[in-house]
This record gives structure tokens, C-alpha cells and sequence, in this order.
């Protein structure tokens, strides 16, 4: 058996590892074993020195490769050192000269930062009655016996050194045992890494999160709070701030300490102004973002459509500055949809609409993709900071040149509600639009010469500006998120722009098996139109015998989804989702007073509408300002 057992877990850092082994090598006695962990980095670590026993393991986390070192270790004494830090030339001989003068159970180190970038420590211990306030295991050393059976919370991905000191009694001053202390610094922490551990922990990126508990009495009836509290302690680090504890055992489970100033990411039970509360990111694998959505276009129909189909694949958010309400409930029903307030969001990928959408500062992701809905136009231009173009149509990316040459072709997902209706429809906007060109001319010049044929018909046209004295049976209709059940039912879906990067109610018509009257516009032979048999494709000029949309097409038309999904698969990555999005766990609310939220410190404005989960709805309705703060409307 030796002396001492020095345990370091690895993953991906030889530089910072070398260097560290290097310095260990002159120190070596035969009392000292030294026990390397390879935690499943990418190439397997591989040293020349001897006296470094390697263990490597699937990625298990530091916990796991920590415990592995302890089982397979057989030194009277533990010493944690890890992969990137730094210990002096002495630090063996130091260590075993102080366990052989003070038989301790715990020893503390001295111990300061290795650079001078990052935050700087410098913690002095002066005799072996000073005691380090932090739980890092790296800057002590225990005595086997101490740590008994005690192991790392595996379950934590962060603070595992906090739960294993607290664990073993260290952390609570009412623990008998022998400790003294290394005056000279004994360990150096690199402080300047840019993402560590610590640094994500903090800002809730790792699983772990930190819970705080406030009460200024903690009477001993409150068990419910030691059941609570020792269910937290498996996965999250959890602090209880109180100026009384009648309940002793809570200290096994969490950091009970006097009222403090701490940052948290969770604050429980009564008020307490000392916590500083960080919100926690928003994870997901899959946002899909749009600036705006107008109540009828193409775009609102992708994203809902997208949703539809990706969702078995991939954790979906959408992310909007302004959508109708009714778009938002209805993505609501499959995906969650939040109004972007700037709170931090971390994403595999990134889906841009717009050609003019930003790309939101709050949001962080490994890689962007920019979808081109739309055709040439001279006020517009395709970002070039996006890792991935996507065109909808071989027509809108021929129509951009060497603009989108590196661009790729995806066309638009169709979804086919089990809805029906009957008569001739059309949902397209009006003058407003400038890339439809003279559609509106020729919806009247078609509804001229069908009412001049007598042709019996009603057309139904949705959109959210009413075309102004319209022709007698066209029907100015409201916008609707779905006119598929108009559409099922149509003898024809008309659709008479000039151009379409891809027309939605075009596909959404085939997909029905509706017939479709079209301009001799590119995309829409693309999606499948051909002329007397899924439909009829009539001149610019609108010189044709109208008489011939008597003879309504009747066709079966096959739409590939699953080219299309595997297409986005390859770029999105073969997973599968992670979270636990439940369709009806998210309330829409509309704010009816401006209010700042006291538990995430993000104020709301008048009129704002906003999705709260149903839990938070109800906190705010029980609330001293009941009625005045927030109407549920969906």
C-alpha cells in the first residue's frame, strides 16, 4: 500500500497534462502512485513516464472518472490534481512530510491562480488552524479512512466537489476530525480557460443548477422542505439561507449558511433581496426564427409546416419578435413558441426566414441556416454570414445567380389537415404586395370573364387587406392560419402572380388534390402543376377560353415529405428529441399592466403577449394584483 495516490481526470487536455507530468516526474517516490483517468477523450492520452498508470473509460464526466481513480487507487491518502492545473516542484515532498508530522484527515493547501488572466485568486493558509472556505477537493488532501465509501455524485455534471466535501462531513463545522494545512502554495488554477466548467455552470449551461432556498425560520415541522431538498441534491446544487435551522439533517443535503449575497439560478421560498438570480438559458436543438410572420404568406405556413414534420426529429423553438396570436396558438399545440425578450438561448441550429432577419443576439448556436423564400429583388440581398443556404424552389435560386449559387434546393414541407370545403379559393395579398406583381389585375379580369360566361361560382379570397369593390361572387375573407378545409373542397385554388419563390397555397392545393389556375410562373411547375391535368396554367395577358375551367381536372397527386426531411436530417443531424415539451403545459397571456417579473427580473409591457407555463399563470393570478396584470387568452 502508498503513501499517497495522486488522481488525475482526463479529457482532452495533453498540453496542460505534459506540462503537469512533467513537473511530477523528479518528485516520484516509491510511496506515491500516480493514476491517470482518460474520461473517452478523442485520442486516447498516451505518456512515457512509467509511474503514471492509465485508466481509460467511456465518457462518463469528472465524477465518474474521479471515482474510478479512488477504486482503483491504494494510498493512505487522496490527493485530486486536474488535467489543466498546476502543482510546484515540492508539492510531493510537502504533502508527504506534513501527513507524516500530523496524521490529519484532511489537509489544506495554500493556493492562487497559475496566470494572470481571468479572475485571481490567492488564498494564504497560515497554520494548520486556517481553513479553506471553498469545497474544491483539489486543494486538500484526505486521509482514506475519512473518505470512507463516500463517491462523486455522478448525476452532477458540476459542484460534484461541493456535494462530495459536504458529504464526508468537511463543509460542517460540527464534523470531529484532524485537519491541518500547507502554508506554501501548493496548487495553481489556469483561471483564464475560456469555457469552463465553472463559467458554464454559472451561466446554466451544464445540467447542474444551483437552487437556493430563503426562509428566516426553518421550524423543525417543515419536513416537506427535507423532502424537497434531498430530491434536489441528486442532480442540482442546493443552498438553504436561513437565520434559524431547527431541522440538523439538512445539512446533508445542501449549504445551510446565514442570509448572504449569492447568485443563484433558482430562488425558493420567501422574498430575499440578496439573491442575484440568473436566468437560465433556454435549450433546444432546433430554433427557427422570424422577425415578423404576417397573418397569411408563405412563411408563417412553412414554419407551422416545418414544426409539423421536423418535430419527431429534433426539439423545436420558434422564436419571433411579432406573430398573430393565432399563429402563436397553434404552434402551441406542437412546438413551443416564445416571443424573443432577450433572454440567453442555446441551440444546435439556427433557422433565419427572412432575408432581412437578423440574427438575434441572445441566441447561441454551433450552426446557422438561412432559408431564401423569395425571388430576385433589387432591395434585397442573401447574407453571407450564414453557414448554410437553403433556396425553396430551383426557381427563387436561379432567379439570385451567383448570389445563391452555393446554395442549396429544399423544397417547402406540405401538410394535408383532414379538412374539406367547396368553392374556388384564393389566399394572396393584394396591391400591397409588390413581388405579386399584377395579381390583382388579373383576380378581377378572371372573375370578369367567368361572370361574363355566366360561369357560376363563389371565390373566396383570404387575405389581410380586402381587395377594394370587388367583382360580384368574390368574397373578401378574413385571414385564417388554415384555409385547407376551403381548399380540399375548391373545384380550383387560383394563384395569378407574377413570380413565387414557392407558393404554399399552390401545394397545399395538390396536396388536397385540388385542381390550381396559375400564371406560367417556374416554381409553380416545379411543385408539380401541369397544365389540364393537376390544373390550368393561363397566360400573363389572361387571353384564354375561360369556358375550358369547366372541365374540372380530377387527379391523385403524390407528395414527397420524407426526400425533404431527409434532406434538412442531413443538415440538422440524426437525433432525436430531448426535451419534455407538452402540447398545453404553456398558456398565452396578454400583459394588461406593465410589471417587472421579481423571480427572472424581465419586465413585461402593456399589450405584450406573452406564453407562461401553466404553473407561473397561476402564481401571477393569485397574485395581490388579481385581474389587473394578465388576461389568459389562450
Amino acid at each position: 500500500m502508498k503513501a499517497l495516490s495522486i488522481i488525475i481526470p482526463y479529457y482532452n487536455a495533453k498540453k496542460y497534462t505534459d506540462e503537469l507530468l512533467a513537473v511530477l516526474a523528479p518528485q516520484i517516490t516509491k510511496d506515491t502512485e500516480v493514476i491517470l483517468i482518460d474520461d473517452g477523450s478523442k485520442v486516447p492520452y498516451k505518456t512515457r513516464y512509467k509511474w503514471c498508470r492509465v485508466i481509460r473509460k467511456k465518457n462518463g464526466g469528472c465524477a465518474s472518472a474521479r471515482n474510478m481513480g479512488l477504486d482503483n487507487s491504494t494510498g493512505d491518502y487522496i490527493s485530486f490534481i486536474d488535467a489543466d492545473d498546476m502543482v510546484p516542484d515540492y508539492f510531493i515532498e510537502r504533502l508527504l512530510k506534513k501527513i507524516s508530522e500530523s496524521s490529519a484527515d484532511v489537509i489544506d493547501f495554500s493556493w492562487k491562480s497559475l496566470n494572470a488572466e481571468g479572475t485571481q485568486h490567492d488564498h494564504i493558509l497560515r497554520s494548520d488552524d486556517d481553513y479553506l472556505t471553498n469545497p474544491s477537493v483539489c486543494t486538500r488532501a484526505f486521509r482514506r479512512s475519512f473518505i470512507g465509501d463516500v463517491r462523486f455524485n455522478e448525476q452532477k455534471d458540476s459542484t460534484e466537489d461541493e456535494d462530495f466535501s459536504r458529504k464526508i462531513g468537511y463543509l460542517d463545522k460540527e464534523t470531529k476530525m484532524i485537519h491541518a494545512a500547507i502554508p506554501e502554495y501548493m496548487y495553481f488554477y489556469r483561471t483564464a480557460v475560456t469555457d469552463s466548467k465553472i463559467k458554464r455552470f454559472k451561466k446554466g449551461l451544464m445540467k447542474t443548477k444551483r437552487i437556493t432556498y430563503y426562509y428566516r425560520h426553518v421550524t423543525a415541522d417543515m419536513s416537506w422542505l427535507l423532502d424537497e431538498i434531498k430530491k434536489e441534491d441528486e442532480l442540482n446544487e442546493v443552498w438553504l439561507l436561513t437565520d434559524q435551522n431547527d431541522i440538523p439533517e439538512l445539512k446533508r443535503y445542501c449549504q445551510v449558511h446565514t442570509p448572504m449575497s449569492i447568485w443563484t439560478h433558482y430562488l425558493r421560498g420567501e422574498p430575499c433581496n440578496d439573491c442575484n438570480i440568473i436566468p437560465v438559458p433556454i435549450k433546444t436543438q432546433v430554433v427557427i426564427y422570424c422577425e415578423y410572420a404576417n397573418k397569411i404568406g408563405g412563411i408563417s405556413t412553412f414554419i407551422y409546416n416545418f414544426c409539423q414534420h421536423m418535430r419527431a426529429y429534433y426539439d423545436i423553438l420558434v422564436l419571433f419578435d411579432s406573430m398573430d396570436s393565432g399563429h402563436i396558438k397553434r404552434l402551441l399545440d406542437i412546438v413551443p413558441a416564445r416571443k424573443n425578450d432577450g433572454r440567453e438561448i442555446v441551440c444546435d441550429t439556427l433557422i433565419l426566414n427572412r432575408l432581412t432577419d437578423q440574427i438575434p443576439h441572445n441566441v447561441s448556436f454551433q450552426k446557422s441556416v438561412q432559408i431564401c423564400h423569395a425571388c430576385y429583388q433589387k432591395s434585397l440581398r442573401i447574407p453571407t454570414d450564414r453557414d448554410i443556404l437553403i433556396n425553396v424552389s430551383q426557381a427563387a435560386k436561379k432567379s439570385w445567380g451567383a448570389e445563391a449559387s452555393k446554395g442549396i434546393v429544399i423544397n417547402n414541407l406540405s401538410y394535408s389537415e383532414n379538412t374539406e370545403a367547396l368553392m374556388i379559393v384564393s389566399a394572396t395579398r393584394m396591391a400591397s404586395a409588390r413581388d405579386k406583381g399584377d395579381n390583382e389585375l388579373r383576380i378581377r379580369k378572371l372573375a370578369k370573364m367567368l361572370n361574363d360566361e355566366e360561369i357560376p361560382f363563389i371565390w373566396l379570397n383570404f387575405s389581410d387587406k380586402e381587395m377594394v369593390n370587388p367583382p360580384d361572387n368574390f368574397i373578401n375573407m378574413s385571414p385564417r392560419l388554415n384555409v385547407q378545409e376551403y381548399i380540399r373542397k375548391a373545384d380550383y385554388l387560383v394563384q395569378l402572380s407574377d413570380q413565387e419563390a414557392y407558393s404554399y397555397s399552390v401545394l397545399e392545393a395538390l396536396t388536397n388534390n385540388t385542381a390550381v389556375i396559375c400564371t406560367p410562373v417556374d416554381s409553380f411547375f416545379e411543385e408539380g402543376v401541369e397544365d389540364g391535368k393537376t390544373g390550368y396554367i393561363i397566360p400573363f395577358d389572361m387571353e384564354f377560353d375561360v369556358k375550358k375551367l369547366l372541365k374540372v381536372p380530377r387527379f391523385h397527386f403524390s407528395y414527397d415529405n420524407g426526400l425533404r426531411i431527409g434532406m434538412w436530417r442531413k443538415i440538422l443531424g440524426d437525433t432525436k428529441p430531448i426535451g419534455d415539451y407538452k402540447p398545453g403545459d404553456t398558456c398565452l397571456a396578454e400583459i394588461l399592466q406593465g410589471f417587472t417579473d421579481k423571480y427572472t427580473g424581465q419586465h413585461y409591457e402593456k399589450g405584450d403577449t406573452i406564453s407562461f407555463n401553466k404553473d407561473r399563470i397561476e402564481e401571477l393570478l393569485r397574485s395581490n394584483h388579481q385581474g389587473e396584470l394578465i388576461r389568459v387568452v389562450g
